[in-house]
């Protein structure tokens, strides 16, 4: 599933943000807003939790969970990433 991802110098964890294209993966159990690799369907809701201004396109696999303007997934991978600053203005 393609949703969308801000990302700041790392990530929330304190994990270096991977490369495009090397999954991410969650091993402990999904619990929204506390612990998994989260994202959003739409890049306006991801908007409300961004870290930073790196707009990503990611992928979304294995367990999801779903709420109204977010998600949380078992695996996660950068498709595509813009600096996204000069948008957000």
């Amino acid at each position: 599933m393609r949703a969308y991802h801000f990302v700041g110098a790392a990530l929330r964890d304190g994990r270096p943000v991977p490369a495009d294209g090397a999954w991410l993966d969650h091993d402990g159990p999904l619990v929204m807003c506390e612990s998994g690799l989260h994202a959003s369907l739409h890049p306006f809701d991801a908007l409300s939790y961004a870290p930073g201004a790196v707009l990503c396109l990611v992928d979304v696999d294995g367990d999801i969970c779903h709420e109204s303007d977010k998600l949380v997934a078992r695996r996660r991978r950068i498709v595509a990433r813009i600096e996204a600053t000069s948008l957000l203005r």
